[in-house]
């Protein structure tokens, strides 16, 4: 009975996640529309913000309970995935492209913003209230970018029925409770569905929990590809990478210092080369990513799971 109760959780929460998602993009989009801002900068702000709540209700609780390696751990991994798996997987149904503001601007800013965050980690293996100021200050410097920028390359196409405002408000914020709901229930279903099948619990946080927290990215961005939505689909993951490293860790930081009971080293190497080789997938002449390029994101991801197995065995 215990079992079937956890299909039945799984089925819920994919039900809310596929609804979820579509009312997001949908209304996200006719925000966009309404306000004359940019899909890139809904993507950036609305979006990332609401599929990113997983990622700090996890590393702040994590924090308070001074569980530095859940705080700290669980923002690398996400990242990890949402620049490999999940963008990954939106190229291989999608064939992405980005606008030029995005490689010139937006993707860079990931990798600094991640390199910022590593450089403060590794003086001295933690992070403290000191660096957590660092981290938000550079994040409101983000953030002053991003809402100079809103104005820029917006298309406003007549073809495109958008609902009412209200509607899209309505929209937006059902399809945010939806994602960020069926991917808190279906990681709990799929933890418990796991611990009664008796699998470990290293193999467990290592996949299911360390993947969970990025659902919500992962259908938003997926669903915004198939719709051809490219600057929500990438502005959603490019966002909610910046909000991790840059407004969660910092947040997670300010309780008091911060640290992880085992290396996270080649994580974060992991996490910094993946942004760099994001940046030269989109370096060509249409700044498009070509399928086969989206296998060698999610590879290049099987090859961190794969490390992490290993690592935990």
């Amino acid at each position: 009975m215990y079992i079937f109760l956890q299909i039945i959780f799984l089925i819920v929460a994919l039900v809310l996640l596929e609804r979820g998602s579509d009312w997001l993009v949908s209304g996200a989009s006719d925000l966009a529309r309404h306000f004359k801002v940019s899909e890139l900068f809904i993507g950036l702000t609305i979006v990332a913000f609401g599929t990113s709540t997983p990622e700090l209700a996890v590393s702040l609780i994590g924090s308070l309970s001074h569980s530095g390696s859940v705080a700290i751990g669980n923002v690398v991994g996400s990242n990890v995935v949402n620049a490999s798996f999940i963008l990954g997987i939106s190229i291989f149904i999608g064939s992405v492209f980005v606008k030029k503001q995005t490689l010139k601007y937006e993707i860079p800013l990931v990798i600094v913003a991640q390199l910022i965050a590593t450089m403060l980690f590794l003086k001295s293996d933690s992070l403290d209230f000191y660096d957590g100021v660092v981290l938000l200050s550079v994040f409101a410097i983000f953030m002053v970018y991003v809402l100079s920028t809103s104005k820029d390359n917006v298309e406003i196409s007549s073809e495109e029925k958008s609902h009412r405002l209200s509607i899209a408000v309505l929209l937006t914020t059902l399809g945010l409770a939806g994602v960020v709901a069926g991917g808190e229930l279906g990681v709990y279903a799929a933890v418990n569905f796991a611990r009664t099948l008796k699998i470990s619990e290293t193999l467990i946080a290592v996949t299911i929990v360390a993947f969970g927290t990025s659902v919500p990215e992962l259908v938003t961005s997926v669903r915004a590809a198939r719709k051809s939505k490219n600057d929500l689909a990438v502005g959603n993951i490019m966002g909610s990478n910046i909000l991790n490293i840059l407004a969660i860790l910092g947040i997670s930081s300010l309780p008091g210092k911060i640290t992880t009971d085992t290396s996270i080293k080649v994580d974060l190497i992991f996490m910094n080369a993946i942004g760099i080789i994001v940046f030269f997938i989109f370096l060509n002449k249409k700044r498009e990513a070509k399928k086969w390029k989206g296998l060698l994101l999610m590879v290049v991801y099987l090859i961190y799971i794969a490390y992490g197995l290993v690592a935990n065995l």
